[in-house]
């Protein structure tokens, strides 16, 4: 299996590497020092993950560089390979205190593994070079690495049950993105609801959306493949409160919505 890297990654990979290797220590040595497996040592310098802040700043300390990786860290992560137009809302999911979302069609992408994700954006920007969907995902993926377990926000998923039938990428991307969704489900911050395919009146066939409570305010976010933006209009904003909760209706309890999830993961052999 070919190991997929990001050449944001990559870059900083070979920084920490020159600097470690300067300093005289071995991954095993560095990773002992940050509490971290020399694997992951190796995986961070090989570009095949990326590095988080707080381990930036280990390695700053540990390698005695002045602060030389963090600064190498945030220029690279500037962009955070995120669409100009959604970088806001990416900031609002790391200030919001909960976040709730009807998803009719794909599973949420703080939710989503990387297979699925880019499996998704490669079907769906098929003009797209490599590098600029590795860039993509990328993004993705560091959204969710900026939430641990201290900061993690409540999260309320509803899903249509489309959603875990739909064979993105066939078995071997539908049943590990599942199992994430189970394994989300464990977490007492973590709430799933799916919607059965069998309901007559689904108040919910116009579409996904967002709504982020930060600083008190709930804020509505929708997009479309090109684009998106935050709503705050409070007539607009009550509406959308209003209508999940009319979609939370007919939705299975979170429990049976988990066996449910269970059950189609059975299918994906």
């Amino acid at each position: 299996m070919v190991e997929r890297v990001n050449q944001r990654w990559v870059r900083f990979g070979r920084e920490l590497k020159r600097l470690r290797t300067k300093a005289g220590l071995s991954q095993h040595q560095l990773g002992k020092e940050i509490a971290v497996s020399h694997a992951m040592i190796s995986a961070i310098e090989r570009g095949a993950r990326g590095a988080r802040r707080e381990h930036v700043e280990q390695f700053d300390q540990v390698l005695s560089t002045g602060g030389a990786l963090l600064r190498s860290w945030e220029r690279l992560s500037e962009n955070n390979g995120l669409p100009s137009w959604f970088r806001g809302v990416a900031s609002l999911e790391q200030q919001a205190t909960e976040i709730k979302s009807f998803q009719p069609l794909l599973v949420h992408g703080l939710l989503q593994t990387e297979d699925y994700a880019r499996t998704i954006l490669r079907d769906g920007r098929p003009m797209d070079s490599d590098s600029a969907i590795d860039e993509l995902v990328y993004g993705r993926m560091a959204r969710q690495a900026a939430f641990t377990d201290g900061n993690m926000p409540l999260l309320l998923g509803v899903l249509d049950e489309t959603v875990i039938r739909r064979p993105v990428g066939g078995p071997t991307v539908m049943k590990p993105q599942l199992e994430r969704l189970l394994q989300a489900s464990e977490s007492s911050r973590v709430t799933l609801q799916v919607v059965p395919q069998a309901t007559e009146n689904n108040p919910g066939l116009s579409g996904a959306f967002t709504l982020l409570t930060v600083g008190g305010a709930e804020i509505l976010y929708m997009e479309t493949p090109l684009s998106g933006a935050p709503v705050e209009s409070l007539e607009d904003v009550a509406q959308y409160v209003r209508l999940l909760g009319d979609i939370r209706g007919v939705a299975l309890p979170p429990r049976e919505s988990r066996k449910l999830i269970e059950a189609v993961r059975g299918e994906f052999l």
